[in-house]
């Protein structure tokens, strides 16, 4: 008896927990921003997942210590636009190995760039991220350690960085694709005329 009436409740509260979960909106992604983007090399942002673009050196200022820190131990990709873009939902392709590390940023109102996440450990293909709320900028980068401790040696996994393995030897890494979206309205949201 206790049985059948814990499996009928139970049954109810995944069927109700069901509605619930389908009535929340699903979002509509506008259409990739990148693509209308300017950057060094175009081919990680062309729409094409067969070109590999590769990250570039960081520019550094001559006068400041930094800069020239940064130049020395990171590179980067980034994409810019002449008018202001919204951006919420950014997706990069790599093959394994390549964007282990990275950071992704872009350029706040005062000219600096605002990190938005650190990726570490990152061994997947295809990485995603979608911010709580869209940002708007003209400038968007992801900046690239040029070394790092891999924890991948062989296609296998390590448990710690001490264990064998150096530091990858290849400094600029290649990009399949950098993806770029905004929540657009849902039919839902758009009030009736």
């Amino acid at each position: 008896m206790r049985v059948g009436i814990l499996s009928i409740i139970l049954f109810l509260m995944l069927g109700l927990s069901g509605c619930f979960l389908s009535s929340t909106p699903s979002l509509n992604w506008s259409e990739n921003v990148a693509i209308t983007a300017a950057g060094s090399d175009t081919k990680f942002h062309d729409d094409n997942i067969y070109t590999e673009g590769e990250t570039t050196t960081i520019r550094e200022d001559p006068k400041d210590r930094s800069s020239q820190d940064e130049a020395d131990n990171f590179t980067e990709a980034v994409l810019s636009w002449n008018i202001p873009q919204t951006i919420q939902r950014i997706v990069i392709k790599a093959k394994e190995g390549q964007l282990e590390f990275f950071q992704i940023q872009y350029m706040g109102e005062d000219g600096k760039w605002v990190t938005v996440t650190n990726v570490r450990d990152n061994v997947r293909p295809i990485y995603r991220y979608t911010l709580g709320k869209p940002v708007v900028t003209k400038k968007f980068r992801l900046k690239v350690p040029r070394r790092w401790d891999s924890r991948r040696v062989g296609g296998e996994s390590r448990y710690k960085r001490s264990e064998t393995g150096a530091p990858t030897a290849a400094e600029y890494r290649k990009i399949q694709e950098i993806e770029l979206y905004y929540a657009m309205p849902t039919n839902d949201t758009v009030p009736m005329q």
